[in-house]
């Protein structure tokens, strides 16, 4: 019985996914381009800013996020409340997640700028926020293709 027990509460390690392999096809849903419009330094955190995003339709605010490898103008990829984020970098077992809002230090973020590691597309944890190509169309599904 043992045996049963150990087979099925083992936890597998996920690997991100090579976007230019057709067999690693990922959902995106929810997650869209969106430009950075505004930032600032957050209130009662250091590290951390709080970001303003046009969608093309909309102006997302406020968004929480601790990198700081982007620059007003920039598309990012957003993801809105619901998507699935493959990695966290927030745990050792970097485990998938669905994103709800969250309260970071007082403020409620409305949705999450995203690294390539935490939607599955690269081993490397600390690479920071991915910039999406210029000519992006703001609100359109995140694709890898996107990617500058």
């Amino acid at each position: 019985m043992n045996f049963f027990k150990n087979l099925f509460s083992k936890k597998t390690e996920s690997k991100p996914a090579n976007p230019t392999d057709p067999a690693s096809k990922q959902n995106f849903k929810d997650i869209i381009a969106a430009k950075v419009t505004h930032w600032e330094k957050h209130s009662n955190a250091d590290r951390l800013r709080v970001v303003n995003l046009d969608t093309g339709e909309e102006i997302i605010f406020p968004i929480v996020c601790g990198a700081s490898n982007f620059n007003i103008g920039d598309i990012v990829a957003l993801a809105l409340p619901g998507a699935v984020i493959p990695h966290s970098i927030h745990s050792e077992a970097h485990e998938s997640f669905v994103l709800s809002k969250a309260k970071i230090r007082g403020i409620e973020s409305q949705g999450m700028i995203c690294a390539a590691f935490e939607l599955g597309l690269s081993k490397e944890v600390g690479e920071g926020i991915m910039i999406l190509k210029p000519d992006t169309k703001l609100g359109s599904e995140f694709s890898p293709e996107m990617i500058q």
